[in-house]
């Protein structure tokens, strides 16, 4: 989760289980708010990992290459595969979700500067159906710690940003 707008990160690789993007955020964004318990070590300045991006699975490989040279030099674009383990392709397998879309991971090398940016430039690309990214919702995070609990909500950025 990301400190300053408490953006966050769903629909990240799982070995097993139904991989739907768009079901999550269904649910998420039918909520009034958001309430995430986290530990303190997901909680910080610059996210670090991967980033589920769900394509349209015609053309799937231009799309790929858009968001690759979008993110040169700071992020890796990789199609999940439906099984085990493979190359940047997806291997024999890649994945094609019940909606008849293949997932992108695009795994950064370094933290983001800014989750939100990244979420608005998916937003953009012809080809993207829907990402991971959670964003432009009112939001509570409980950060646990050893020795204590942290509460911080986003309602104050909500009303006097542009998120």
């Amino acid at each position: 989760m990301e400190e300053e707008t408490l953006a966050a990160i769903v629909g990240r690789r799982k070995l097993q289980g139904d991989d739907s993007i768009i079901k999550e955020k269904t649910i998420l964004e039918a909520a009034d708010q958001l309430i995430f318990i986290i530990k303190e070590k997901q909680f910080k300045g610059g996210v670090e990992g991967s980033i589920p991006v769900l394509i349209k699975s015609v053309n799937w490989l231009e799309t790929a290459e858009e968001i690759d040279d979008l993110f040169l030099g700071d992020a890796e674009v990789w199609r999940r595969p439906a099984i085990g383990y493979a190359g940047p392709l997806g291997g024999d397998f890649p994945l094609v979700t019940k909606e008849g879309h293949n997932i992108l991971d695009v795994i950064f090398t370094s933290p983001m500067e800014s989750l939100v940016e990244v979420a608005k430039i998916l937003d953009q690309i012809d080809g993207v159906v829907e990402h991971g990214v959670i964003f432009r919702k009112p939001c509570t995070a409980i950060i646990a710690s050893e020795n204590e609990l942290q509460i911080v909500d986003n309602t104050f950025l909500m009303e006097s940003s542009n998120f």
